[in-house]
């Protein structure tokens, strides 16, 4: 009887080792087979808790506060142009001043475009860190402000988009109550980080349709490390209320694809207003001045 209880003891043991050894590998497939799904259907409005760059306001410098950020392919270039440059009639220059306000974004008009209706398109894969709802001008106009990142630490920024994709729109909805000129966020209130895709469309109208004012900003920032201006110290005395973006903003022109970016170069030398020819970017190498260069640095009226 012993030897028999012993035996039949021994293959209940062997019996529960194949069983859990056969739930590992089952559980082990079906996490295989829903990771796969989800990478194959999540392309664009997929949570991401992977890379986060942060500002360290003390050192001004932006770093990796969660993950393991790659590198950047170089030279840095985007896989689709954020617009159709053919309905682009000038580029605003990054890193010079439109009235009383330094810009250290570009920015994209479309007059031949009156209604507004103008498609924008994610340049890259990236992740949506920050979306404002605002009004602005008169009559007053809802716009939208949206911030991405890429793992590698390329940010851009779209502003005075005027109507987005349900995608982007989902988002928003999720966002406090816009308010007249403000785009300040609330630190309080926390953003679901989202990812999206390449190609993805985020808006299909801009600007101010009711005054036939069509154009949007768009702005590049390198977080891994202060462009060159920054270096300058007479610059540097100007520029230091906003050093997370006007320290970090670089000239995008070269980094949009194939004939996009010679284009580019040529429309920012469209002069925007004829009382004021002069072209001006601290960060573009193709515009003949710098601020620097006009009232000191200092901005100028209008």
């Amino acid at each position: 009887m012993t030897k028999k209880k012993l035996t039949q003891d021994g293959f209940h043991v062997v019996e529960l080792l194949i069983v859990i050894v056969v739930l590992a590998a089952i559980g082990f497939v079906g996490y295989k087979v829903l990771g796969s799904k989800a990478n194959k259907d999540g392309k664009s409005g997929q949570n991401s808790a992977d890379v986060k760059w942060a500002y360290n306001e003390k050192d001004n410098k932006w770093f990796v506060e969660n993950g393991k950020a790659p590198d950047c392919k170089s030279p840095y270039t985007f896989e689709n142009s954020p617009v159709d440059l053919s309905l682009v009639n000038v580029i605003a220059m990054p890193g010079s001043y439109r009235g009383f306000s330094y810009k250290p974004h570009g920015a994209f008009r479309a007059d031949g475009t009156p209604s507004g209706d103008i498609t924008v398109k994610m340049p890259t894969d990236a992740t949506l860190v920050g979306l404002t709802r605002y009004y602005e001008g008169n009559p007053s106009t809802l716009q939208y402000l949206l911030t991405f990142e890429t793992d590698c630490g390329i940010a851009f920024r779209f502003d005075h988009l005027y109507t987005l994709t349900p995608a982007f729109q989902k988002v928003a909805d999720t966002t406090p109550q816009p308010k007249k000129d403000d785009t300040r966020t609330d630190p309080n209130i926390k953003f679901e980080r989202t990812k999206f895709k390449a190609g993805d469309v985020v808006a299909t109208k801009v600007g101010f349709p009711a005054n036939q004012n069509i154009g949007f900003d768009f702005g590049v920032y390198d977080y891994r490390q202060p462009n060159e201006i920054s270096k300058n110290s007479d610059w540097a005395k100007l520029h230091n209320q906003y050093q997370s973006l006007e320290w970090f903003g670089v000239c995008w022109f070269d980094m949009l694809p194939g004939a996009d970016a010679a284009k580019a170069n040529q429309l920012s030398l469209v002069v925007l207003n004829p009382a004021k020819p002069k072209i001006v970017s601290d960060y573009c190498t193709n515009a003949p001045y710098k601020t620097l260069d006009i009232n000191g640095g200092q901005p100028t009226d209008g």
